[in-house]
């Protein structure tokens, strides 16, 4: 095996614990494997080893490379498992010492599922909540909220409060109870039970934790970014005092917060759990190269909660090129892939990563109006989704042809309207609803009217008949005017947004919601469209087509794309306030940007050849990133917005561009001296490769702008931030507290936070 000085560094570590900071596309399972290797060769047993993955595609990897190292030299394979693999094992012995309750395994989501429903129907039942707690949106979010308590070890009522959940989600924690009594008297147990079951157990009952800790001496945890609280527990009472722990991750791609993994557990927690680590880098991809490297690191360097490691290309590298792209029409992608396909190239090549599904929503009906395939991956395809249904009923109501569609999809169309707004009644009434106004859709609003009864309670009926009186305004709504103008009156006459932020426990979920129908306005806007015309354009586009070639375009998150690599990787939507995900009064808490950000890390790191970065059209983001400048020019209230994701700024892309092709070509005209405002990164990429070339330098001010030693403004501060005060020294703006009065919160390396008056503060950028 041919491994770098780091890598053998690693695999030859004795004594100890240790924590391996590996940068993306690092070589982390050869490394992996070389080490298991070198503690067969020194003597340690198979059984005394144990390597622990987070998942079955990721343990199955493994073996397969452990195997083909292991079985040619004639060593023995050590034992490879999952976390849950590992928990089902304890779950079976717990089980037959009677420490647990015999139980059967459910992995289907339908059964999770029906009793989470079951648990909320129980408390709207008796405590008169409300119908829309029942809602797909509502229901996310309870079974997001109960993988968090099987993630960690706190109670439901504690977690709820530790995660800052608005109170119209208190009735969470009673759910959850009533859930958890559910499962246990049905004798159930699921994926997230394996693990948080017995680490439950060991933690009430000591001899259950010794009979496990202490049976190995050593322990191999790839991903380790990825752990939670209740996998952290189980790590620490399987190593007990024996084991030597060595664990490999990144912090820069922490990414699965909402699984309870937080970059604290591989900054700081490890080193307190298992004391007394060695620290060692794996700092070369062999991925992409310097071009991205650059931009990765200039990004990521932003974020406080990380280590200081930079990312450096290997010498053999592609040289990946840097493509910033506005979105406009005709959209980008198009030409993009007739580009690959000119080359030969096919598109399964290229991958288009989103942040929210609701990016997608542009690109998917670019393609199809292309009739280019594509492969959607972890979402309904547009016009399946449930808000463009909603909005595509609205308009054939608006012009009296809801009764038109073939019956199923007039259904479709009415269900999705009666939820969206949810109309606050059960699934069921909903249903047979919809199968009424099906059937005489002409009268819609009189049918809504004649579905309340006499024992209907008041705020039901209430509700009923203001969307009696929405629908039949919308009715009358002029069917000659363009769909565009229709759909906004359609979403502001329903309230439509503000009902999404209401019932959403996670802000990234009304935001999507939000933004998919803004997309479909867009595209409505675009083809200019009277309601009839842009009915029978998107009849068109639904029409079925061939099932999707191999060669097709795969569409997915960045969250499914973790761990994943493509020559060409495309990422559209990137506006601020979409990527990063802004609230609309555009604040941001700093802990969530640095989240956002690593998402973007993890999405720009998966390309190898090319990186798309498709967004608004922005007058000063090619201004800006020419002259080496990676702050986002943030404007004071009522001034000019800036649409561009401040990502596109802190990348830095034109600089990286040009100096990573200079360390490529190893001959840069030094006549020709690269220039920056923004140096640091970029110097210490430069000294990590031992490159001949100059330092990149600051231009020299020009004596106008002799004033701006003043200090940053309060319009020129954002939450993220890094600053270097006079006297603090470097820090990060953790909060904008007034801007009229210009006050911020600034939380520095060496002086804890601070609260500073930007006048007198004289703030200057890193």
């Amino acid at each position: 095996m041919n491994l770098t000085e780091e890598q053998q560094r690693i695999v030859a570590h004795r004594g100890g614990h240790a924590k391996v900071s590996a940068v993306a596309g690092s070589g982390k399972t050869t490394t992996m494997v070389a080490r298991v290797r070198y503690l067969l060769t020194q003597g340690v047993a198979p059984q005394q080893m144990l390597v622990l993955m987070f998942n079955r595609s990721a343990r199955e990897s493994f073996a397969a490379a452990m195997h083909d190292v292991l079985r040619p030299a004639g060593l023995p394979l050590p034992e490879v498992r999952t976390f849950h693999s590992l928990g089902q094992r304890l779950v079976n012995s717990f089980t037959s010492r009677g420490a647990l309750a015999a139980c059967t395994l459910v992995t289907d989501d339908y059964r999770q599922e029906k009793l989470a429903k079951g648990a909320v129907r129980q408390i709207i039942d008796q405590d008169g909540g409300s119908e829309e707690w029942l809602s797909g949106e509502n229901m996310e979010g309870f079974l997001t909220f109960i993988d968090l308590v099987k993630s960690d070890t706190m109670p439901a009522a504690q977690l709820f409060s530790a995660l800052n959940l608005a109170d119209r989600f208190a009735y969470f924690i009673e759910a959850f109870k009533i859930f958890e009594a559910a499962r246990q008297a049905a004798n159930l147990r699921f994926y997230a039970d394996l693990i948080h079951e017995p680490v439950m157990a060991m933690l009430a009952r000591q001899e259950l934790a010794d009979w496990v800790g202490n049976h190995v001496d050593h322990i191999i945890v790839d991903e380790y970014q990825d752990i939670n609280e209740v996998q952290q527990q189980l790590l620490k009472i399987i190593a007990g005092h024996r084991a030597q722990v060595m664990v490999v991750g990144d912090v820069d791609q922490c990414i699965y917060e909402w699984r309870g993994a937080k970059p604290e557990y591989i900054t700081e927690r490890f080193q307190h759990d298992f004391p007394r680590p060695a620290t060692y880098t794996l700092s070369y991809t062999f991925r992409y190269g310097h071009r991205l490297s650059l931009a990765a690191n200039h990004l990521i360097s932003r974020n406080r909660q990380r280590d200081r490691k930079l990312c450096i290309s290997f010498p053999a590298n592609p040289d990946t090129i840097l493509c910033c792209l506005p979105e406009k029409e005709p959209h980008p992608l198009l030409a993009i892939l007739r580009e690959m396909a000119d080359e030969g190239r096919s598109a399964t090549e290229a991958a288009v990563l989103v942040r929210m599904f609701a990016m997608s929503v542009p690109v998917e009906l670019a393609l199809l109006e292309a009739h280019i395939p594509y492969r959607l991956v972890g979402h309904e395809q547009v016009f399946a989704c449930p808000e463009i249904k909603a909005l595509t009923g609205y308009l054939h109501l608006c012009r009296g042809s809801l009764g038109e569609p073939p019956p199923d999809r007039r259904r479709d169309f009415i269900e999705a309207m009666l939820t969206h707004p949810h109309l606050g009644v059960k699934r069921e009434k909903i249903s047979e609803l919809a199968a009424v106004i099906a059937r005489r859709p002409e009268n819609a609003a009189e049918l809504l009217l004649a579905a309340v009864s006499p024992d209907t309670p008041s705020f039901l009926r209430k509700r009923f008949e203001q969307t009696a009186e929405t629908w039949h305004d919308i009715g009358k709504l002029p069917a000659s005017a363009r769909a565009g103008q229709l759909l906004d009156t359609i979403i502001r006459k329903t309230n439509l947004f503000d009902y999404y932020r209401n019932i959403s426990s996670r802000l990234s979920t009304a935001e999507n919601r939000i933004k998919t129908c803004q997309a479909f306005v867009r595209f409505a806007e675009r083809l200019g469209l009277a309601a009839a015309p842009f009915l029978a354009k998107i009849e068109t586009l639904q029409q079925p087509a061939a099932d999707p070639a191999e060669d097709s375009l795969l569409i997915t998150s960045i969250h499914r794309a973790k761990g994943l690599e493509w020559p060409v990787v495309i990422i559209p939507g990137l506006s601020d306030g979409s990527f990063p995900l802004l609230a609309d009064d555009h604040d941001l808490a700093f802990d969530n940007l640095e989240d956002e950000r690593r998402l973007f890390y993890v999405a720009m790191t998966r390309a190898k050849e090319k990186v798309f970065f498709l967004h608004p059209p922005d007058e000063r983001l090619a201004r800006r990133t020419k002259a080496g400048n990676s702050r986002y020019p943030r404007q004071p209230d009522g001034g000019q917005e800036f649409p561009a994701s401040r990502f596109l700024y802190e990348a830095n892309i034109d600089v990286s561009s040009r100096l990573g092709a200079a360390i490529r070509q190893g001959n840069y005209d030094t006549g020709k001296a690269i220039t920056a405002q923004d140096i640091e990164v970029a110097n210490r990429y430069l000294a990590a490769v031992h490159s001949p070339i100059a330092p990149v330098q600051k231009p020299a001010p020009p004596a106008r702008q002799a004033a701006a030693d003043a200090g940053l403004s309060i319009s020129e501060l954002a939450e993220g931030m890094l600053v270097q005060h006079p006297t603090f020294g470097p820090g990060v703006v953790t909060r904008v507290l007034n801007r009229r009065r210009g006050m911020v919160q600034v939380l520095f390396d060496l002086h804890g936070e601070k609260t500073l008056v930007t006048e007198l503060a004289r703030l200057q950028p890193q």
